[in-house]
């Protein structure tokens, strides 16, 4: 008993001294198996002075297992999802991303890792950021550093490249040299040579040794200097309201050097050109005005973004100055003012605050030189206004620097006795002001009504001025009739209490009246939603625009209109069509002579069978044309259903804006 007992002691000693013996080899030639992790943010060992960066936490969580995306499996049972991948759209997209083939090849290089490890386990899972400096118009040119939180295995692998013979590196084709501070390896078929250091638990993989000796060099000073520790990255990243995972996406880029790098244009939005949103986006903003953008991306249950941007201030011109100087409103405002306004239902819902001058001046600069000038030659025929400067110095002076536009789909009923109109289907909108003096636009829309003809008024007859006086929910409407108006054939306008309100939709001009000044269950506002008004708190808590969007309620406006345009794309050459239906009439029934054979009547007869024909021909491709074009309309209308609603926030400032956008996709079957 007493032998086995002595063997035992001295079999547990030499265990013991084995172990010990094993540890300190394992940590002489990798790394100690007890060591703490890095006790900063893996930003802390990027340098400041990068001019982009990306990192985003949790990584792992992305995949189940790597390569294939956890999401993927909720996304499956969305209709949006489905037709989209099913789209052409969805299979160019795939094609030309080669998405199959490089799924195939990650799924075989997963398979070669020892032990079923998951890379995104070994390398960058729990926490990963790449930042690098632009080098060139081809973002492949960029020197770059991956830094990324490893475990056991990450760490092993980042250590056995300090003995590349050891571990039969060589044998694989890879080249191995030992520098100060890293290692550097190239071979073996990667692109740029790399090099490779290890702090802690962070593996730092860059395409130049300054990366790691930088990220060293910052550890010996306590983090000073490092981009985690910039004023931007603490403001902009740290500091703002986030989800309580923290694992946003974190970026940031120098637009500056973007832009010289990859040789955009500085005048984008192009203000000249000749479309007028894009004119119109020019004169309010230039890339070239941008210096840098930071922020946070989420990308969890849809879209949440909230970005900065600071501008340089010798870019921008002075009517973009006064516009980004223009106060914003507050959430509170918008809740109890503004949005109280808008049916709970309204489809797009856009506030904006700017200086009323210089915002009228940039639309009528980004309009057609024609349109500008039949408006400027009807104003000038009033006798009242010698031209377009005229009239918005008196809106200027007339209102406050305040709009909202308010869509809604136009389901009231018609009117029998209303204004007569075609049949374009368009939605139900209204453009509320502010006024500062009413007196002067009342006398706007007396001189329009009293010079209808001028405008283009018309009522149901031709002697009929088409200028009316009405009330409405207790308010003086003034409607002005006129055949130039799409889908409704009116305009109508009300002051109500502090509000200017013009619509085309009889209709809406009541239902808004009734929103606003009761906001009872029968006639529920925007502002009482709780998906806008969950979005609106997590949003900025002031903005210059304000955008809101409901894909339900906006769904039968966009079927409406794709429908129209699917009918309108509808297109049969009759130049080829009439000449074969005329040679088949006459072949089938005259014999097949020729048109100058047959008697007038014959003539007459077959010009009414081509016609039938044409016709006939014109309705069957029409029935198999227009639903392949609305099907494709369809798809985009389907892919928008998928959000529950979208809000844009941007507040403006002469040296820098905000933005704040919100999407919600909810993943779970509803």
């Amino acid at each position: 008993m007493f032998l086995k007992s002595r063997l035992l002691r001295y079999l547990l000693i030499g265990l013991l001294i084995l172990v010990v013996v094993a540890y300190a080899v394992f940590s002489t030639l990798f790394f100690n198996p007890m060591e703490s992790d890095l006790d900063a943010d893996v930003a802390a060992l990027v340098p400041r002075d990068v001019d982009f960066f990306v990192a985003k936490a949790d990584l792992s969580k992305a995949f189940d297992p790597f390569p294939h995306l956890a999401v993927l499996d909720s996304l499956e049972q969305k209709p949006a999802w489905t037709s989209f991948v099913a789209s052409p759209q969805g299979k160019k997209i795939a094609q030309d991303l080669q998405i199959e083939a490089t799924l195939a090849r990650l799924r075989e290089a997963v398979a070669q890792i020892p032990l079923g490890i998951q890379p995104q386990e070994a390398f960058g899972g729990s926490d990963l950021a790449i930042a690098g400096y632009f080098q060139g118009a081809d973002l492949s040119q960029a020197d770059w550093a991956a830094y990324g939180r490893a475990n056991w295995a990450g760490k092993l692998a980042a250590a056995a490249l300090d003995h590349p013979k050891l571990v039969g590196l060589d044998r694989r084709g890879l080249v191995v040299e030992e520098l100060e501070g890293c290692v550097a390896v190239s071979g073996a078929g990667i692109p740029r040579k790399v090099f490779v250091t290890r702090i802690q638990d962070v593996v730092i993989v860059a395409t130049k040794a300054d990366f790691p000796q930088k990220a060293r060099a910052l550890v010996a000073k306590g983090y000073e200097d490092s981009f985690f520790q910039s004023a931007a990255y603490y403001d902009w990243i740290q500091k703002p309201l986030r989800n309580a995972e923290r694992d946003e996406v974190e970026f940031y880029i120098d637009t500056r050097k973007a832009i010289e790098s990859f040789k955009l244009p500085k005048n984008w939005p192009d203000p000249k050109s000749t479309e007028f949103t894009t004119a119109m986006l020019g004169r309010i903003f230039q890339l070239g005005s941008l210096k840098d953008a930071i922020g946070v991306l989420g990308i969890d249950q849809g879209i949440t973004l909230d970005l900065h941007a600071e501008l340089s201030s010798e870019q921008i011109t002075p009517e973009q100055e006064r516009l980004y100087r223009t106060r914003g409103i507050d959430r509170e405002s918008l809740l109890g003012e503004s949005a109280r306004l808008a049916p709970r239902d309204t489809a797009l819902f856009v506030y904006l605050h700017a200086p009323v001058a210089d915002f009228l001046n940039m639309m009528l600069a980004s309009c057609e030189p024609a349109l500008r000038q039949n408006l400027e030659d009807a104003l000038r025929n009033t006798g009242k206004y010698p031209n377009l400067a005229k009239l918005v110095a008196e809106l200027d002076a007339s209102l406050k620097d305040r709009a909202a536009l308010i869509l809604r789909p136009n389901d009231y009923p018609p009117d029998p006795e209303g204004p007569p109109h075609n049949d374009a289907p368009v939605p139900a909108i209204a453009l509320v002001l502010w006024p500062k003096d009413v007196e002067p636009l009342n006398a706007l829309r007396q001189l329009i009504g009293e010079q209808g003809s001028k405008f283009g008024l018309q009522g149901r007859r031709p002697n009929d001025p088409g200028f009316f006086k009405n009330q409405e929910a207790g308010y003086e409407t003034r409607e002005y009739w006129s055949h130039l108006i799409d889908g409704t054939g009116i305009i109508v306008t009300a002051n109500a209490t502090d509000l200017t309100i013009v619509t085309n939709s009889l209709g809406m001009m009541g239902h808004l009246l009734k929103t606003y000044t009761q906001r009872s269950d029968k006639y529920p506002s925007l502002a009482d939603d709780p998906r806008f008004h969950a979005l609106v708190q997590s949003a900025l808590p002031q903005a210059n625009v304000i955008v809101w969007a409901n894909p339900k309620a906006a769904a039968p406006i966009l079927r409406n209109r794709a429908k129209r345009v699917a009918e309108n794309s509808f297109t049969l050459d009759g130049a080829t069509e009439r000449p074969r239906i005329e040679a088949k009439v006459l072949r089938e029934s005259y014999g097949g002579r020729t048109k100058g054979e047959l008697s007038t009547e014959q003539q007459v007869e077959l010009d009414a069978k081509i016609d039938e024909e044409f016709r006939a021909l014109r309705q069957r491709l029409k029935e198999e044309q227009v639903p392949a074009l609305m099907a494709d309309q369809e798809r985009w209308i389907t892919w928008m259903e998928a959000a529950s609603g979208a809000l844009l926030v941007l507040a403006l400032d002469p040296k820098s804006f905000d933005v704040s956008l919100r999407i919600p996709v909810p993943l779970e079957p509803q």
